[in-house]
């Protein structure tokens, strides 16, 4: 089985915390986190060419998914119940994308100074 790549906002609070829920919550040990800011992100943005994306991406074989379609195929392999979030996909990707470009916007707002998910 392919592991699959997830680059994301690793400055970004709530970024990070959704990343240690989502460990924590995974079936399978098969997605490889990677802050977008890192060597490895770097190598990883040059590699798949990935240019002005403002956005979480999930890569697996050679596939570049990228806000909410991304996020869905994170979902997919979560632990139950949070894998029947991939139901949301029914509706069409303009609104899920509407929905994730409102969260990403205000991301910074909704967490509090703490680091990560084990911090209280």
């Amino acid at each position: 089985m392919t592991t699959a790549t997830v680059l994301y906002d690793g400055d970004c609070q709530f970024c990070n915390k959704w990343i240690c829920f989502t460990k924590n919550k995974l079936q399978n040990n098969e997605i490889s986190f990677i802050p977008l800011n890192s060597i490895e992100g770097i190598e990883t943005i040059e590699k798949f060419q990935i240019k002005n994306q403002n956005s979480v991406a999930y890569i697996k074989n050679n596939i570049v998914f990228f806000k909410s379609s991304a996020v869905l195929k994170i979902c997919k392999q979560l632990q139950f119940p949070y894998n029947y979030l991939v139901f949301l996909k029914i509706l069409p990707t303009f609104l899920l994308d509407f929905g994730y470009d409102f969260i990403a916007k205000r991301r910074h707002k909704l967490t509090n100074k703490k680091t990560c998910c084990n911090e209280k």
